[in-house]
């Protein structure tokens, strides 16, 4: 037994104890992830187009993901409505961001991982770019919008008779907590991933100017920008997608009475 099975095998347990069917649902959904994934990488690889490859690939992931935290129907369809707006929102801006930074593909400091290794691949490096900064978002953007979708879900639960305008102000308050709880975890998680960028390149004695320039920081720091934006986003999508639903069960309440 490896380690990386022996970890899986204790997470599993772990998952399973504190979040009981939940855990198992996240268990199972985050290896089916992994077959996504792995799927995406084969048909770019085979020449598919990789924009529409991603946007199923990304659909699919986000899809998978929101539906094993076992929310109620309402809260999933609110998660998936914003995820899937979020998502087509930050490609448009991921695609002209990449081609103005240049920051695809490998870098010199990468000269001795690739050597002996041919680069001579059929896709370009700018569209891989695009599609490893739009799946490095995915998890981020999920996650928020079933926290926030959750809780305006409970708002509603708690106060059924509070008045829509009520409701969304609630739902900012609470809305503005998780963003910043989220905005958080996605800096530290970038923090943790540049303290070995920050000791190669205090190895190699780069200066500041070096540094902001070089490929590895700039595709590390877009990446990060792009998360940070689209959780920034899930916010007021979310409660502009629970408005207008609010709205439309009111209209259909009125019709039938």
């Amino acid at each position: 037994m490896n380690v990386t099975i022996a970890l899986a095998i204790i997470l599993l347990i772990l998952m399973v104890l504190i979040a009981g069917a939940k855990g198992l649902g996240a268990f199972v959904s985050l290896w089916i992830n992994f077959l996504v994934l792995a799927c995406i990488i084969t048909l770019i690889s085979f020449s598919f187009n990789p924009f529409w490859v991603l946007l199923i690939g990304g659909g699919i992931i986000l899809t998978i993901t929101i539906i094993s935290t076992g929310s109620d129907e309402d809260t999933t369809r609110t998660a998936l409505t914003v995820s899937f707006i979020v998502m087509l929102l930050l490609l448009v801006l991921i695609v002209p961001m990449e081609q103005i930074s240049s920051s695809a593909g490998f870098s010199v400091e990468n000269s001795e991982e690739l050597e002996g290794l041919s680069l001579g691949i059929n896709v370009p490096f700018k569209t891989l770019g695009i599609c490893a900064a739009l799946l490095a978002t995915l998890g981020a953007i999920a996650e928020a919008a079933v926290a926030i979708s959750s809780s305006l879900a409970e708002l509603q639960a708690d106060q059924p008779r509070a008045k829509l305008s009520q409701l969304i102000s609630a739902g900012q308050q609470v809305g503005r907590e998780i963003v910043g709880t989220a905005v958080n975890t996605v800096l530290f998680g970038y923090l943790a991933d540049f303290l070995s960028l920050s000791l190669l390149f205090t190895r190699l004695n780069y200066s500041f100017t070096d540094i902001i320039n070089t490929k590895l920081f700039t595709s590390a720091l877009l990446s990060l920008m792009y998360s940070i934006l689209g959780v920034v986003l899930v916010f007021p999508f979310t409660l502009l997608v629970f408005y207008l639903q609010h709205k439309k069960q009111t209209t259909n309440q009125d019709e039938n009475a």
